[in-house]
């Protein structure tokens, strides 16, 4: 036998290296690239290293008993494709044949392989089990990952692959027909198919299939129905057990979230899907089940302390963001967080959303129920403005001949499919109208529209995103043949005609629906979204979310109309997806399981994260300042009240601190204090928090401090008021009852977040305010994120301070404005606006040392989803029990 994992790494240096090397998550080839290039280390024996590891994969992979090699960051049988595999180079052929480059293949390579060296062995000796979660993103790409990974495994030696498809016939159908394609026909001698054009119906031939001497593949592709995986379930468990328990089975739950997870009571029987997906995964000797989607939240929540439920116990990967992939972090921006690396670039959102205003809400969508019958929508000025732009989108992709030929406009304004068909007929007469007159050559629509190309133009340069500018002499040339060819087509569950996309029939369509057009179906190039729809959980609203994606060719060309709340909640959505991924990287880089720690989902004032049916045992979670900065940037600027009581606790914690010393070499920085940790609880107390930042909370903050003083740590904070050096008669000063007026500082707003109700600056400090009482100069602070958190700890604890905590208060001018000339975005897209508060405001920053102990921890809870008041909609989003058909014989 060769040499274990262990005896080499202790014989051969080069060897450990490597495995340290793609610890990180590095393919065996892309860490031997980095340990010759960068490191420099002699190519001839990092090659011998890479053939040693090669070896030993190629044996852990025929083993009847464990062992391991790494792959994606962590010790598995499975290290990649090897010499001989079919299905994978088969795929991979495709690919590049559809215009996929080398680095695309290679990041799904790594990525597919990082999924596999989390599943089981296929040949290992004895039983098991395994349940695992693959997190993607919204419209990114998931089924073909998932396809890599189905083509991997099959060549690794697992046999039957059962994909859930869906709860849509459809979605089912769209799944096995990619299959089909990129696995079946390929090598039709190695696959058999239980399902096709039809979904599940059983054969005779179940010991043919799962027997050992049968080398074939069978592929499943079921609709999440209770009666067909009933059938299935009965005829997999009627073969004989040598068979079955012969036979490894990988289970792929496309869209996990939705049907899979249970919502009954704790006290009675399982919702159907769960029960029989449950009995499936329980009742193969060797199965694998792995879901995938872009929405765990219900996911995540399952209970852990269930064996027989599928809470995924044993991993939850997170895919690499496609680097064409446009998602909610790029369209809406997100909030920073700790775990964000010094010098990331601000995520503020490009400047593609437009606003819809409230007043035009009852002309879109009636209120409730009882006024659906006598509702009739009207085309209002947002609306007009979409799709006049739609026109203008669609005449400069023609021009351009790049990306996508189809060109499609999403219009969702409810759920119910009445409203879907009068809205259809109002914006089908409103587009003969501007099809008539543009045909007609009406002169003052043409400048019009000329006005609007040019300001949408420069509001999103065509440049910023590799694209060539329009002319609009370019564009109005082919205007009238676009506006002619517009289809306004209703897609719901009683459609008489669907969306269809034929790639040789290139088609401009606006789409108008509902729940049909919020999860799995793709809208072929998709430009212009109009979106009021009401949601009130996380996962309904991301899957809402047909913008995200690839927009190759037209990015510049993107826009979405929504309200101003809507718009807010996806910008709180972007930080919340961004959180759960930072805990998911924690796995690996702390090589633990799902078992040791759950992902946490931050709350929000107004959504819930799911179903409450889905939340039924979640927890509370845990949350620590330790080595922490936390800073304020939202504030209710239109309050006045509010920010006076913020502005008195601001005085009264600077006249309490006494002593006022200058920084040198910073004119605008005094220190003041010390003052007594113990003597802070009145002022986190008053101070007010805005209730959408949900790190800042004065009683959680409090409650830290307690334990910390209970256990002999944070004795005593400096106060650092933060000013301008100089006086700004624009931006003026406030009183804090120092001996002279402090000068207020400049922070504009970022637009559209927070509408006229709140105000987000998006950053208060920067990076050397951590430390302005340390006497550090700004190029000395550590360079590592330990050594930032440990900054204000003693020396004797890797840091260069007394083991003080320090709060910094910073005067903003109510009149702040944006401090690039002539008001251009902050990057190239959002665009900062004046303050405009209704007086001067006080943020505030704090700043923890690291805690020796470890239950420096507070306690908070997920919100208590029938506390939060929010308004239902009038018929559920979804049906997560979808309706049973006929039972199916067998």
């Amino acid at each position: 036998m060769s040499p274990t994992l262990e005896e080499l790494t202790a014989s051969d240096k080069f060897v450990k290296q490597l495995i340290l090397t793609m610890r990180a998550g590095l393919s065996l080839e892309a860490a031997a690239k980095e340990l010759v290039e960068d490191l420099e280390m002699p190519a001839t024996r990092v090659a011998a290293a890479v053939e040693k590891i090669r070896a030993l994969a190629e044996e852990v992979q025929t083993a009847s008993e464990p062992r391991a090699v790494v792959a994606g960051g962590i010790e598995s049988w499975y290290v990649g494709p090897a010499a001989g595999d079919k299905n994978w180079p088969a795929l991979v052929d495709i690919l590049r044949g559809e215009g996929w480059t080398d680095d695309a293949i290679e990041d799904l390579d790594t990525s597919s392989t990082k999924v596999v060296a989390q599943l089981p062995n296929p040949l290992g000796e004895g039983s098991y089990d395994c349940r695992g979660l693959v997190l993607g993103y919204v419209q990114s790409g998931k089924t073909t990952n998932f396809t890599a990974v189905i083509a991997k495994a099959a060549d690794a030696g697992y046999r039957f692959f059962l994909v859930l498809g869906g709860v849509h016939n459809a979605l089912r159908q769209q799944t096995q027909d990619r299959l089909n394609e990129q696995l079946w026909e390929q090598h039709p001698d190695l696959w058999y198919r239980l399902t096709d054009e039809d979904d599940f119906r059983p054969d005779a031939n179940v010991d043919a299939h799962l027997a050992p001497a049968s080398q074939q593949r069978v592929l499943a592709i079921v609709k999440k129905n209770g009666p067909r995986l009933r059938a299935l379930h009965r005829w997999l468990t009627s073969a004989r057990p040598e068979h079955l328990a012969a036979c490894p089975m990988l289970i792929i739950d496309d869209e996990a979230d939705q049907a899979t997870v249970n919502t009954a009571k704790t006290d009675r029987n399982p919702t159907v899907i769960n029960r029989i997906v449950r009995q499936i995964v329980n009742d193969v000797p060797k199965a694998a089940y792995v879901g995938y989607t872009a929405t765990p939240f219900a996911n995540v929540l399952i209970d852990p302390n269930d064996e027989t439920d599928l809470y995924p116990r044993d991993f939850i990967v997170d895919l690499p963001r496609p680097k064409a992939y446009i998602g909610p972090e790029a369209i809406f921006g997100r909030e920073p967080l700790r775990f964000d690396p010094d010098g990331t670039e601000d995520e503020d959102g490009y400047d593609f959303i437009r606003p819809i205003d409230d007043h035009e809400l009852d002309d879109l969508r009636p209120r409730g129920s009882k006024g659906r019958a006598d509702f009739e929508p009207i085309v209002t000025d947002s609306l007009d403005r979409a799709l006049r732009y739609f026109l203008l989108s669609t005449a400069a992709r023609r021009v351009r001949r790049k990306g996508n030929r189809h060109a499609t406009t999403l219009v969702h304004t409810s759920q119910h499919v009445d409203i879907h068909r009068k809205t259809a007929s109002v914006i089908n007469t409103h587009m003969a109208v501007l099809a008539r007159r543009l045909t007609e050559r009406d002169a003052g629509l043409s400048a019009e529209l000329e006005a609007m190309w040019s300001d949408e133009s420069d509001r999103v340069p065509a440049e910023e995103w590799g694209n060539e500018p329009v002319a609009w002499q370019d564009v109005a040339a082919k205007l009238s043949t676009v506006a002619n060819d517009v289809e306004v087509i209703t897609d719901n569950s009683q459609s008489d005609v669907r969306l269809d996309f034929d790639d040789a029939a290139p088609r401009v369509i606006i789409a108008v629906g509902g729940n049909t057009l919020s999860r799995g179906l793709t809208l072929e190039g998709l430009a212009v979204s109009f979106f009021v729809r009401t949601a009130s959980a996380y996962d309904t609203l991301l899957q809402m979310g047909r913008w995200f994606g690839y927009r190759n060719g037209y990015a510049d060309l993107t826009r979405i109309w929504m309200t101003a709340d809507m718009q807010a909640w996806f910008h709180h959505l972007a930080t919340v997806e961004q959180e759960i991924r930072f805990d998911i990287e924690r796995y690996a880089q702390g090589h633990e399981k799902p078992t040791d720690f759950g992902v946490r989902i931050r709350s929000h004032p107004k959504l819930a994260i799911t179903a409450a049916s889905k939340m039924r045992t979640a927890k509370r979670a845990e949350q620590s300042y330790s080595g922490r900065r936390i800073q304020t940037i939202l504030f209710e600027h239109r309050d006045r009240e509010w920010l006076e009581v913020n502005h008195q606790a601001a005085r009264d914690l600077a006249i309490r601190a006494g002593t006022v010393q200058n920084v040198p070499g910073q004119a605008g920085a005094r220190i003041l204090g010390p003052v007594p940790s113990s003597e802070l609880e009145s002022f986190l107390a008053t101070y007010q928090f805005h209730e959408n930042s949900r790190d800042l909370n004065g009683q959680l903050i409090w409650e830290y401090m307690e334990g910390r003083l209970r256990d002999g740590e944070l004795s005593h904070f400096h106060v650092a008021v933060m000013s301008r050096s100089t006086r700004s008669p624009e931006l003026g000063d406030v009183d804090l009852g120092l001996p002279a007026r402090v000068n207020c500082i400049n922070r504009a707003r970022l637009s559209g977040i927070g509408g006229t109700a709140y105000a987000d600056i998006k950053t208060l400090m920067s990076r050397p305010d951590r430390a302005v009482d340390l006497g550090i100069a700004p190029e000395d602070l550590p360079t590592t994120a330990d050594g930032l958190a440990r900054l204000r700890n003693l020396p004797a604890e890797g840091g260069r301070g007394d083991g003080s905590g320090l709060i910094l208060l910073y005067p903003i001018s109510k009149d702040s404005v944006p401090a690039r000339p002539g008001g251009k975005p902050t990057r190239s897209g959002r665009v900062r606006v004046p303050l405009d508060a209704v007086a001067h405001m006080i943020g505030i920053g704090l700043v923890f040392p690291v805690s020796r102990e470890a239950s420096a921890k507070v306690d908070y809870f997920t919100a208590d989803i029938g506390a939060l008041g929010v308004e239902a909609p009038d018929a559920p989003d979804e049906t997560d029990e979808p309706a049973d058909e006929p039972e199916v014989g067998g």
